[in-house]
Formats: C-alpha cells, sequence, structure tokens
C-alpha cells in the first residue's frame, strides 16, 4: 500500500504542472493536435528496443549514479529505503529480490518502469519546449524541474539498480 501511495504522490504532483500548462493551453482555445502529436511520440518512445533503452545508460559503474545523488532518491521511492525502514518498523520481513529467479523478475520490471519514465521523459520536454515557444518560461522551468524529480532520477535509479543487479547475477548487459 505504501508503495502505491508513493507513486501516486509523485505521479500527481508531477503532472499536475504538465496538467496545469496544458489547461492553460487549451484555455486559449488553441488546437489538440500539438497535444496529440506530443502524445503520440511519448508513446513510440515506449516501444524503443531493449538494446537502445540499455545504451542510454549514463555508466557501467554504480559509484557514477552514487556520485549523482541516486541514493538519497532511493529514500523516496516504490520499494525504496523508506518502505523498506516501515516494514522493518512493523515487523515485516519483505525481500523484493530473495533469488536468481526474483532477480530476473526484477530487470523485466525495471525495463518496463526504465521505458514508462522515458516516455514521460519525452512528454515533459516537448511539453516544456512548447512553454516556451508559447513564451511561458516560468512554466517551461516548473515543467523542466517536475520532469528531472518525476523521470530522470527514476531512470537513473532504474539503471543504476539494473547494474546492481547484473553484478549480484554475474550476467551481461541486459
Amino acid at each position: 500500500m505504501l508503495n502505491q501511495l508513493i507513486n501516486v504522490l509523485w505521479t500527481v504532483l508531477s503532472f499536475s504542472v504538465v496538467g496545469w500548462y496544458w489547461g492553460d493551453f487549451f484555455a486559449e482555445k488553441r488546437g489538440v493536435w500539438l497535444l496529440c502529436g506530443i502524445v503520440a511520440v511519448s508513446v513510440l518512445v515506449f516501444h524503443i528496443p531493449a538494446r537502445l533503452i540499455s545504451a542510454l545508460s549514463i555508466s557501467k559503474n554504480p559509484r557514477t549514479y552514487e556520485l549523482m545523488g541516486i541514493r538519497v532518491m532511493r529514500w523516496f521511492v516504490q520499494d525504496g529505503t523508506l518502505v523498506n525502514r516501515v516494514h522493518q518498523h512493523l515487523g515485516k520481513r519483505r525481500r523484493v529480490i530473495s533469488n536468481l529467479a526474483n532477480a530476473r523478475q526484477y530487470l523485466s520490471k525495471i525495463a518496463v518502469q526504465e521505458r514508462y519514465h522515458y516516455s514521460c521523459f519525452v512528454f515533459f520536454t516537448l511539453s516544456a519546449l512548447s512553454a516556451v515557444a508559447g513564451g511561458k518560461i516560468e512554466m517551461a522551468l516548473l515543467i523542466s524541474m517536475a520532469n528531472v524529480i518525476y523521470n530522470v532520477y527514476p531512470i537513473l535509479l532504474q539503471q543504476y539498480n539494473r547494474l546492481r543487479i547484473q553484478r549480484l547475477l554475474n550476467l551481461p548487459g541486459v
């Protein structure tokens, strides 16, 4: 339940900024074609081949991600440090990865989450560019900040987790 609350919180906070922009955009009676085009491009990004997604990784060294603040980010995400601490406090022993099969399943889960955030990254980025083109610089900055929090750090976190699990499994790059 806590995982879902965390997901809902971040999603509502981040998409409310983008929704605010698009709501104002439509209040000015502009066409829906731009939004439809941006959504279409974002959906296409979700279907990028796994090899390309893997090639977008920042580093092969987990330390690089740690220097970018990933350990702090892990506190505030699903299956993260906060969730694990709450479960421990409640006396629940819960492990996301307890065997090799779970590790492989988790790699699949990471791939879907990473694709989702890449797709949203494109949506947020194109929305911010639309805001800049419309002279709404403050809105573009808000959307960009939401993009970093909601998409960039989660993408980096998935890349970091994939590296850690691959090292655990001693598998070549996925």
